[in-house]
């Protein structure tokens, strides 16, 4: 399935910026369904990126970490988060 998050650049997004992604506590439905929550970027992992940073290719960290508004923490890479200002997304693509 593709994804109905709008492209978002990275030079778009640094810490304390205030962005919406797709979170959902409950796991069982599909990730492209789950409502679009909006937080703020509270640190940015981008030298931890690369498996080569951290000797290994698995469980390379996300780029972002993103404290939701309704509380969660949640870890994200750029192309799984919007801009809060960009349009609404309609969940269609």
């Amino acid at each position: 399935m593709t994804s109905t998050l709008k492209k978002t650049e990275t030079s778009e997004i640094s810490v304390g910026s205030r962005v919406r992604t797709r979170h959902s506590v409950d796991r069982s439905g599909d990730r492209e369904t789950w409502p679009l929550e909006g937080g703020v970027i509270v640190e940015d992992f981008a030298a931890y990126v690369e498996p080569a940073s951290v000797n290994r290719d698995w469980a390379v960290a996300h780029r972002w970490a993103v404290a939701l508004d309704n509380g969660c923490l949640v870890f994200r890479d750029t192309a799984e988060l919007e801009t809060e200002n960009s349009e609404k997304s309609t969940g269609k693509q």
